[in-house]
């Protein structure tokens, strides 16, 4: 019964979350199309808590609704006209980017139908189960997981991923993959600079434009 209620539930947020990206996408009105935006992100966000990915959800709401949304505002103060501002016409880059956004849904598509799911009840190793779903601890010398008893310090017990993906997912972006995240965080600046200059740009050229018809 609780697979059944979670599985509506998920359904329900991932229409939600469908319509209100191809609101986005065929809204002309900047700030409106923002807001369903951030809409959009929060049903995934929604969905990552529900699978018990919270690292994940948290990302989701920090990065994506956070920073992302944050920039669309920024757009929305650089942008002329709300209402027409994000009309497009029918031309040779309207099709090129259907037909892209077509090819990655088919490859998504094709991915997922194709991939071996596991179940999580049929796991039978009891090792991965108290990983996963219950407590577990790590040898310091062999670093080999090892199931928790009683004599086993409190310190060295660690909750399992999913009840607790936050800290071991942090722990390793923090130390191991810390330069590659930087990285990323460098890249994303970059394309935040290089979004807000190039709209920048395009206002000033039709506000010289207009000048130049007066």
């Amino acid at each position: 019964m609780d697979n059944l209620l979670l599985n509506t539930f998920l359904v329900l947020i991932s229409i939600i979350g469908i319509f209100s990206a191809l609101y986005v996408v065929s809204q002309t009105n900047v700030f409106r199309a923002a807001i369903a935006l951030a809409l959009s992100f929060m049903t995934v966000a929604v969905v990552f808590f529900a699978i018990n990915a919270e690292f994940l959800g948290a990302v989701q709401i920090l990065v994506y609704i956070g920073a992302v949304s944050v920039l669309m505002a920024f757009s929305v103060l650089l942008v002329k006209d709300l209402q027409t501002a994000s009309s497009s016409t029918i031309g040779s880059r309207f099709f090129l980017s259907l037909f892209t956004s077509i090819l990655i849904f088919a490859l998504l598509v094709f991915v997922i139908l194709n991939t071996n799911w596991n179940k999580t009840d049929e796991i039978e190793n009891p090792i991965i189960n108290e990983m996963l779903f219950d407590k577990y601890s790590i040898d310091s010398e062999t670093k080999t997981v090892l199931l928790v008893t009683n004599s086993t310090p409190e310190s060295e017990v660690r909750d399992g991923l999913f009840k607790d993906s936050i800290l071991p997912i942090g722990t390793l972006l923090s130390t191991k993959y810390f330069i590659s995240l930087q990285l990323i965080g460098l890249i994303i600046v970059t394309c935040v600079i290089g979004s807000i200059a190039v709209t920048k740009n395009t206002i000033e050229n039709d506000e010289e434009g207009d000048s130049e018809a007066i």
